[in-house]
């Protein structure tokens, strides 16, 4: 693939998987060929053991600014509502697979992440924010409502009044500010994005990769009362008790209690 091709490429740092969006000339602004590619990607991956850790970056000087939207035909009528509503469908496999998949995902922000590309980056479970970042929102400018499930994952991290205003109301974050609010996780200097995501990633890859996915889909799930959340221990925990890894952790224990 060149750089002149828009699509996803797939590299290996050991057990790290770093997904990449390639269409720099639209600030990596994604195709539907570039979303079922970025999808299938994270389907395999997490079938795949080997696989501790997934990162998720753009090409050059920026993350994602979103659907390509210049590939719209302005003199084509629209698709359909049930043709939209199908192809949303579609779509949202993506949303599920990184918010819902059982690797963690932690998504590498330089420059811009806007629109769906912004919502690509909040569905990960570590954001960090290069400090020339800039996370817009801007549905409403052209007509359209917040999708890829940024109005589930904007609240989470922020009050759901502020959410709902920030996707009403146009809005640009920096990439300070969005640490500070909370709308990000991590802050680096810039042009180290990728390297603050592969250190976050690292700490992932160590951790439990049962446990990991367990808490992932509680919360994709809903984990909006005290009686859902219980009622998830009860089916989980007993899981857990006899995972390999909590097994190996018991007899380590064990181990340093008698040493």
């Amino acid at each position: 693939m060149t750089s002149s091709e828009p699509g996803v490429t797939l590299d290996r740092d050991d057990a790290i998987a770093i997904l990449t969006l390639s269409n720099p000339a639209r600030r990596n602004a994604f195709t539907p060929d570039m979303r079922r590619s970025l999808t299938a990607h994270l389907v395999t991956l997490a079938k795949d053991d080997g696989c501790r850790a997934i990162i998720l970056a753009g090409e050059g000087a920026h993350f994602c600014s979103g659907a390509d939207l210049s590939r719209i035909d302005p003199d084509l009528p629209p698709p359909s509502a049930n043709a939209t509503r199908e192809n949303m469908k579609e779509v949202h496999g993506l949303v599920r697979a990184i918010a819902a998949g059982p690797k963690p995902v932690i998504a590498a922000v330089e420059g811009i992440a806007a629109g769906g590309g912004l919502s690509i980056a909040l569905a990960c479970d570590h954001l960090v924010v290069a400090e020339n970042a800039r996370l817009i929102t801007a549905f409403g400018k052209i007509g359209l409502i917040g999708d890829l499930g940024i109005m589930w994952s904007l609240q989470q991290r922020i009050s759901p009044i502020a959410a709902r205003r920030m996707l009403m109301v146009p809005t640009e974050v920096s990439g300070a500010t969005a640490v500070d609010q909370g709308l990000a996780d991590e802050l680096c200097a810039p042009d180290s994005a990728l390297e603050a995501a592969r250190a976050a990633a690292r700490g992932f890859a160590a951790l439990a990769p049962l446990s990991v996915a367990l808490t992932k889909s509680v919360y994709a799930e809903g984990a909006q009362s005290l009686e859902q959340v219980l009622q998830r221990e009860l089916d989980l925990v007993p899981v857990v008790n006899q995972s390999d890894y909590f097994k190996q952790a018991i007899a380590g224990f064990a181990k340093r209690k008698g040493a």
